[in-house]
Parts: structure tokens; C-alpha cells; sequence
């Protein structure tokens, strides 16, 4: 007898073969599947995502419809996603999916099972292929993208609606850097109108910051977009339920790249360092742009970049041997429990690669863009 503790653990090894036959329609984002969800008509995909990776595999959740079906079980996901009455049709047709029975229910030959496996282990290695080039032809994409904005020079930069939408968060580039002959990021470059496509569809034009991030290789591999007010005065208020917006980074599978702020007290990047046989320098790592461009100015001997998102702090790759050791700042996250439980697990990710790792606080307000501006919590 094949119990539930046997499928559950090979429908988990299987998960993203099972998500593209259940969600086809769907995409790997991190360590999500995202998709629409298949028992309804859905027009928004991106509202149903279920977990492929971390201690929680099979994890799922309808974001605009149904909660609470026993989330978390990848066998009340096969139940809810084929629309199945009861338990007893779920454990047949997830033994049937997985091969390990035939129609009848009875179980398989080890023969025909390692067949099966291995067929299904071809499918699965062909699927990763195809996703790889698909991931390497959208990084093209964003890498086009960005190249066609307007980089930031001295000419056009004081004055610009970038500059002052970066004065409204008291970060002073004209002053910080090309006043002291120091080059502006060019990482960072800009739209004067770049559109904004809401799920319903309708378009917004709008002032855009785009950044390029790089993957560990230093190779651009996706962008990250800022829409801002058209006077510059803030971030755009987009119309959109925070849940669904469209993603600011772009394309999936970006986490492990990171949006690099400066150099340091080279005119190198990590890689052209390497191959000079530079010292390595001391790395700050930070969550967001507006926090990384602060500790660039203070810190102008250091290396520092931006990892876009809390999740991706701990996949920053500090094990480069540009890097000697690493200095986190850390938000005053402490009424969220959830995001400082995810900032310790970025820590311990980070201290893996044997280099040390300090923690930098803002000694008030919520992050170093706080404390350039003197806000107090």
C-alpha cells in the first residue's frame, strides 16, 4: 500500500513538472510557480502561485479567490486544481501521474516504475532546457530595454526629474558625486515616459528610473523599474492592488543578480578587479536603491549594491573574490515579524561562504534613506 507520506514526498520531488501540468499557463518567479488559476476564469495570472523551493514545497494560494483548502499540501492541490470530490480519487490519480499504478490502481513492476522515472526525468531535463533559453533570451530583452534609456551624465542629470525625485529622498548626487568629479552609477538610467500596463489592461505613461541588474557572473540579466511622479516629487501612485501589480523586476528568474551602485575606490567592475589581481574591498549590501545610493556617498571606498527585494539579500553573491567582507543594512523591521525572520535567513545564507558579515542599523527612522533625511519612527 502506497500511503500519503510516499506521494506527498514524490509529488514534491516532481513539483514543477506537476505545476506545468496542473497551471500550465504559468512561470517560474524565485521560488514560485505563478499562474492563473485553472478552476475558474481567471484574467490575472500571477493571483494563483504555488511553492517549488524551501522547507514549504506544494504551498498554494488563490491571492483573488478561494483560501484556506489546506494550503500547504501538494496533494490538496492536485484535490482542488482537477476538482476532485474526495481524498480516495486524489490518491489514485496522483499515483497514476506519478506512475506508480496502473488505471486499477495496482501498483507498478519496479521495472516499468524506473522506466517511467527516467521518462519522466528526460521530460523534466528537457523543460529545464527550454526554461534556461527562454530566461537568456528575456535577459536580452530587459538588457535592450535599459540601453535605450537615457544614461545619467552631468549635463543631463541636474535639473532632471531622477534628480529630483532622488532630493526628495535628501540624496544629493550633484553635490555627492559630480562636484567631486566621481561618476553618477551606471547602473541607473532613465525614461522620460515609459508605460505602465495595469492587469485590465489600460496603459499609464509615466517618468521611469530603470536599473540594470547583473547576475553573478557580472551579465545583465533583468532591470528594475521605478515609476515616479511626473514633477520627479515621488514615487508614481500606480493603480494597482499591491498584490498584483506588474513586476517592477523583470524577467523572472533575476534573484542572485543585484543593481551595482559603485565601484568602490576603483573604477573597476568585480569582474575587471579579478582579472588586474586587485585587493579585494569590503562590500554593503542594502535592499533598495534609495538606501544603496546614501551609503555610496558616505562610504566611498566600499562597493555597494542593491538587492532589489528583502528575499533576494541572501542569494547576493558575496562569495565573489572581489569581495572581502560584507556589511548588511538592515531595516527596523521590528512590528514585522515575518520580515525579520527573513532578513536572520539572509544573514545565515550570506555567512555560508565563510566571509564575514556585519549588520549596519540607522540609529532611527525605518532604513538609511530615513536617516539621510532625519525622519525619526
Amino acid at each position: 500500500m502506497i500511503d500519503f507520506k510516499e506521494i506527498r514526498e514524490r509529488l514534491q520531488q516532481n513539483v514543477l513538472s506537476l505545476c506545468r501540468d496542473l497551471v500550465p499557463d504559468g512561470r517560474v518567479s524565485g521560488k514560485y510557480w505563478i499562474g492563473r488559476n485553472p478552476t475558474r476564469a481567471d484574467r490575472h495570472g500571477g493571483s494563483f502561485w504555488v511553492m517549488i523551493s524551501g522547507p514549504a514545497i506544494g504551498a498554494w494560494r488563490d491571492e483573488a479567490g478561494v483560501r484556506g483548502v489546506d494550503e500547504g499540501d501538494i496533494v490538496r492541490l492536485v484535490q482542488y486544481c482537477l476538482g476532485l470530490p474526495d481524498l480516495k480519487e486524489t490518491r489514485q490519480e496522483c499515483l497514476k501521474w506519478l506512475g506508480l499504478s496502473d488505471q486499477g490502481g495496482r501498483r507498478l513492476p519496479p521495472e516499468e516504475i524506473e522506466k517511467r522515472n527516467a521518462q519522466r526525468t528526460a521530460e523534466r531535463q528537457k523543460a529545464d532546457a527550454e526554461e534556461q533559453k527562454r530566461r537568456a533570451k528575456n535577459a536580452k530583452g530587459a538588457l535592450a530595454l535599459w540601453l535605450k534609456a537615457e544614461p545619467l551624465t552631468p549635463k543631463n542629470f541636474p535639473g532632471s526629474i531622477v534628480d529630483r525625485y532622488l532630493r526628495s529622498r535628501a540624496i544629493d548626487l550633484t553635490a555627492g558625486l559630480l562636484a567631486k568629479n566621481r561618476p553618477l552609477p551606471g547602473a541607473l538610467r532613465f525614461f522620460p515616459s515609459h508605460d505602465y500596463i495595469t492587469q485590465d489592461g489600460e496603459v499609464v505613461t509615466l517618468p521611469c528610473m530603470i536599473a540594470l541588474m547583473s547576475g553573478p557572473d557580472g551579465k545583465p540579466r533583468a532591470i528594475h523599474r521605478t515609476w515616479l511622479q511626473p514633477d520627479g516629487s515621488g514615487k508614481a501612485r500606480l493603480p494597482e492592488p499591491k498584490q498584483n501589480k506588474p513586476r517592477k523586476i523583470w524577467p523572472a528568474g533575476w534573484q542572485g543578480s543585484v543593481i551595482r551602485i559603485s565601484k568602490g575606490s576603483t573604477s573597476y567592475t568585480p569582474e575587471e578587479a579579478v582579472r588586474r589581481s586587485l585587493p579585494s574591498l569590503p562590500l554593503i549590501v542594502v535592499e533598495g536603491i534609495e538606501d544603496a545610493l546614501p551609503c555610496a556617498l558616505a562610504l566611498p571606498d566600499r562597493r555597494v549594491w542593491a538587492a532589489g527585494t528583502l528575499g533576494n539579500i541572501g542569494k547576493v553573491p558575496v562569495d565573489h573574490p572581489c569581495v572581502s567582507r560584507v556589511t548588511v543594512c538592515a531595516d527596523n523591521d521590528w512590528d514585522k515579524p515575518e520580515a525579520v525572520a527573513a532578513f536572520d535567513q539572509a544573514l545565515n545564507e550570506l555567512r555560508r561562504h565563510g566571509k564575514p558579515v556585519a549588520v549596519a542599523r540607522a540609529k532611527f527612522g525605518k532604513d538609511m534613506n530615513d536617516r539621510l533625511k532625519g525622519e525619526r519612527i
